[in-house]
């Protein structure tokens, strides 16, 4: 929520605006060049929108999945995984999903899980094979995480100093499949937030209502108007 007079596309001063920011095309200017990776500028160069949707690619979870698998083959190129061997599956652009980062990084300790996702990649993993793949997944899991929270703070610390406010207090709606379903991205997103944004109070919702537009929206206001009835 924007101060009004601070939106340049609209008439008046008076109350806030509510901003859809798009901030997954942020990055089409340049402004993440020195961030990203040989797998994130693969996974760019063969999407159907290439130089687009940039920041999206490094957060979102329809492109996690991928980047673990590029990571992957690297490691095996430089003989370090596998024995050196990959399977067909494993060079099989999106045979990496998502939902098997979330399930390696939730193996108990055990590794049987991991073993078992692997193996139906037609690999033989030994223990240390196993441990360097929840490596790879825990590495690229916690930079979006982080990368997600930069831009989150970036807002928040931009509506304090909008308001002029010592300290803002703010709840902010979460919608999104990896947010809820991944065993540590909210924990490591929660905290990253609140560490690049000292002098914010900050509540977290989740939204329990599916990926429709808004839903996270509408549990936020909902949540504040429920405090504002209460007081």
């Amino acid at each position: 929520m924007e101060e009004m007079q601070n939106v340049e596309l609209v008439e008046g001063d008076e109350g806030r605006m509510c901003v859809n920011t798009e901030w997954g095309a942020f990055g089409a200017s340049g402004e993440l060049d020195e961030f990203l990776l040989e797998y994130d500028r693969v996974v760019d160069e063969t999407s159907l929108n290439p130089g687009q949707q940039l920041y999206e690619k490094i957060i979102g979870g329809k492109y996690m999945g991928e980047i673990v698998r590029l990571v992957l083959l690297k490691l095996v190129d430089e003989n370090l995984l596998f024995n050196g061997e990959a399977s067909e599956k494993l060079k099989t652009r999106g045979t990496f999903e998502t939902r098997f980062v979330s399930q390696i990084e939730s193996d108990s300790g055990d590794r049987k899980q991991i073993y078992n996702i692997l193996t139906a990649f037609e690999l033989l993993p030994s223990g240390t094979d196993c441990d360097i793949v929840r490596m790879v997944c825990e590495s690229v899991s916690t930079r979006a995480a982080q990368m997600c929270s930069a831009g989150l703070a970036g807002v928040i610390n931009r509506m304090r100093e909008s308001r002029s406010q010592e300290t803002l207090k703010i709840t902010v709606g979460v919608d999104g499949s990896v947010y809820k379903l991944h065993p540590s991205f909210k924990d490591r997103f929660h905290a990253t937030v609140r560490q690049l944004t000292p002098g914010c109070d900050i509540t977290f919702i989740q939204s329990e209502e599916g990926s429709g537009r808004g839903a996270a929206l509408i549990s936020a206001v909902a949540c504040k108007m429920a405090c504002m009835m209460g007081q």
